[in-house]
């Protein structure tokens, strides 16, 4: 007996769920465009041929979050040479304007630092527990918000 494959639908609302979201805008787009149906197994999402006009919506529609899938955001602002500070923020802006009030300097440079570090771990001795960004992120109610400083 074959395993069932599992559906189109099913890996969209993971995509959703565990925050993946080229997955999810690629099968959004997939079925707006009629390529595939949601109850399709996965395996016809390899077999879709896309052309490089399409690879190009798809990356506008990713880029652009139409999805919502990432209203907070994760950023870096440089305080040392080697020293970081990251905030949870709507936008660049809240982020730049939360630093100035608490080091009352205005930065330019601020990094995008979700992809590159929402995974990562961070330990907090007082409790003896390592929580990643992510964790401390669903935590958070109240943006935008200072997380830590750090070096790197």
């Amino acid at each position: 007996m074959e395993p069932k494959q599992q559906s189109i639908q099913s890996l969209f609302e993971d995509a959703i769920h565990y925050d993946e979201p080229y997955a999810a805008h690629l099968i959004y787009y997939a079925t707006r465009k009629g390529k595939v149906k949601l109850q399709d197994p996965v395996s016809k999402l390899f077999e879709m041929n896309l052309t490089p006009k399409e690879q190009e919506e798809i990356r506008k529609i990713h880029v652009e979050d139409i999805l919502d899938m990432r209203k907070i955001k994760l950023y870096a602002i440089k305080r040392g040479a080697t020293t970081y500070v990251f905030y949870f923020a709507h936008n660049a802006w809240e982020a730049r304007e939360l630093h100035y009030q608490l080091y009352g300097n205005w930065e330019n440079r601020i990094v995008y630092a979700y992809n590159q570090m929402i995974d990562k771990g961070l330990y907090f001795p007082d409790i003896k527990e390592t929580k990643t960004f992510r964790e401390l992120m669903r935590e958070t109610v109240v943006f935008p918000r200072w997380v830590c400083e750090m070096e790197v």
